[in-house]
């Protein structure tokens, strides 16, 4: 469960920043071009994949806990978005590998 919450969490970061005029990065890829010339619909995609992330962190650890992790959360994910992303290390495919192998590890580990 926490894997899906940090999942959430990490794409609606990811999408508000990809959204934003301030940002220019060396590299376009297909999810920075959509989100560059689709801000309005990013940033709305990403604030309900945080709101979504946030949500089922208060459901699983209750309220004060689950909003002191969404914050924990989310200010790791979007340090690591900002000084990651323009390196071209934090793309798409990685984020989904890691995604993938912490899922598996959470459930049958």
């Amino acid at each position: 469960m926490y894997t899906i919450v940090i999942g959430f969490t990490t794409v609606g970061f990811i999408l508000n920043y990809l959204s934003s005029r301030r940002v220019i990065l060396s590299s376009h890829t297909v999810l920075r071009t959509w989100a560059y010339a689709n801000a309005s619909t990013s940033k709305v995609l990403g604030l309900a994949s945080l709101t979504l992330g946030l949500i089922l962190h208060i459901m699983q650890l209750g309220f004060g806990s689950g909003i002191f992790s969404f914050l924990v959360i989310l200010m790791t994910a979007g340090s690591l978005v900002v000084l990651l992303y323009p390196l071209n290390i934090f793309n798409f495919r990685v984020l989904l590998l890691l995604f993938a192998i912490s899922l598996i590890l959470e459930l049958f580990i």
